[in-house]
């Protein structure tokens, strides 16, 4: 009987890293390996890696160094850098750390069953190389030379067809990948390359497949998903593909997508949210900054104004749909006056939640020629205000719905109490409720009783 290899696979950043690894998954299962949650036992170790931000590069950079060790201990251990990062520094990681057996970009994941047999071969030359010495190896045999695979940065997204989920109830599902705005700060671009979308025919095959299956809650993934369709011979935009979703496959409860821009969010996407039922009622909108200031210094290609008027046209037309963002503090040449203009539209606005990151400058990325100007101990000064700010608003909008009766699938237990389940409603809102048996992969109403910023508590009303 064959012995399963075992894979180690550590995923960082972004739900399509995530989408990225159950890709690599499903191809390394199908050549024999297993997923194993212990790195000693592994046969092959792949960090998928994030390169937004230098918090998420500094992880990966300090995991690495535990390296050395598992080679000593395993001198047939395989060790692979994929993803974003994998893009960025490339054949650098091999100087730096030796250890490193591959690194592979976005572009050239579905290689990957061919670029671990092909370090494995070249081990194997190495080892005759290492054991006859030069003058008398194998012809062929050489000394081991690490692989690196970035060539395919603008090719077609090629994990399309890959069935392997590591979710039972929720599927994640690329679109498109790739951006082509160039706001200053963000190396995107430079590691996930050009817009690329994907046919809708393709989609569409893949989306069928998880109504088969009987996934409930399904995420359409995009560095900027209201772009979508931009390039394809069809005619087709995010608003349409939505349509054909819905109208192919009607038994998925709840679709949801991320991200989106707001230059390219418009009335269709507002109208589509509204009037198909499948879509949740949850717009993810990063702003970045409220000061036309530091917006035009990031090139967002939009306004304050113009955000308002589109959050406005949102919520009137998705009256109870709930809004996310994202903010950045700190960036190079943020007056004091353009961070009170932030903190305004928080308040303003009341989103739902918001990811709040302080600035830290990119490699490549036109934001470095601006400096990084803003102190460290101001930038997290601003950091912890904004936060508060967020924390009121959330709360706010979390104790309107106490009273309230909301649909929440439940997806897990908590940690220190089994008779406790956590969900999410439509609106991606986080609920925890306590249950008798277990609820876990049903949709169940819950009576809201109590609220904090980010977490509902109720009971069920069965």
């Amino acid at each position: 009987m064959e012995v399963m290899r075992k894979l180690y696979i550590c995923t960082f950043g972004c739900q399509m890293n995530e989408r990225d690894s159950e890709g690599v998954q499903g191809l390394m299962r199908g050549r024999g390996y297993e997923e194993t949650p212990f790195i000693e036992e592994a046969d092959l170790i792949l960090y998928n890696t994030c390169s937004v931000r230098d918090h998420a590069e500094q992880k990966v950079f300090g995991r690495i160094g535990n390296f050395r060790k598992l080679k000593e201990r395993n001198p047939d251990l395989i060790i692979g850098i994929i993803g974003c990062m994998a893009q960025e520094h490339g054949a650098s990681f091999f100087k730096k750390n030796p250890e490193i057996d591959l690194v592979c970009g976005p572009g050239n994941l579905s290689q990957i069953v061919d670029l671990v047999e092909e370090v494995q071969r070249r081990k194997g030359d190495s080892a005759l190389f290492n054991e006859k010495g030069e003058n008398g190896a194998k012809k062929g045999a050489v000394p081991f030379s690490p692989l690196l695979a970035t060539d395919r940065l603008n090719e077609e997204y090629g994990l399309e067809g890959i069935r392997y989920r590591s979710d039972a109830l929720k599927a994640l599902v690329t679109i498109m990948t790739g951006c082509d705005h160039r706001c200053t700060y963000c190396i995107v671009p430079y590691v996930r390359g050009d817009e690329r979308s994907r046919d809708s025919e393709s989609i569409l095959r893949e989306i069928r497949d998880i109504s088969e299956r009987g996934y409930k809650d399904v995420m359409l993934l995009g560095q900027n998903v209201n772009s979508y369709g931009k390039g394809l011979e069809e005619k087709i935009d995010f608003s349409g593909l939505l349509e054909k979703i819905q109208n192919a496959a009607p038994a998925i409860p709840r679709l949801r997508f991320i991200t989106s821009h707001p230059k390219d969010a418009h009335t269709r996407l507002f109208r589509a949210m509204k009037d198909l039922p499948m879509v949740c009622e949850h717009l993810h909108l990063p702003v970045q900054a409220g000061s036309n200031r530091t917006l035009r210094r990031m090139k967002r290609e939009h306004t304050r104004e113009w955000y308002l008027a589109q959050i406005g046209e949102y919520r009137a037309l998705v009256p109870d749909g709930t809004l996310t963002t994202d903010f950045i503090v700190g960036f190079p040449g943020e007056t004091e006056k353009d961070f009170s203009e932030t903190l305004d539209l928080v308040e303003r606005v009341e989103f739902d939640s918001a990811f709040i990151f302080q600035y830290s400058p990119r490699p490549g990325t036109p934001a470095l020629k601006l400096g990084d100007d803003v102190p460290a101990v101001e930038k997290n000064r601003r950091h912890q205000a904004l936060l508060a700010a967020q924390k009121a608003a959330s709360l706010k909008r979390n104790q309107a719905l106490i009273g309230q009766t909301v649909e929440v699938l439940f997806e897990s237990k908590t940690r220190r109490d089994e008779s406790r389940f956590v969900g999410r409603t439509r609106g991606y809102k986080r609920v925890v409720a306590s249950a008798e048996r277990d609820i876990i992969g049903e949709f169940i109403p819950v009576k809201i009783s109590s609220a904090a910023d980010e977490t509902l508590l109720g009971e069920l009303a069965l």
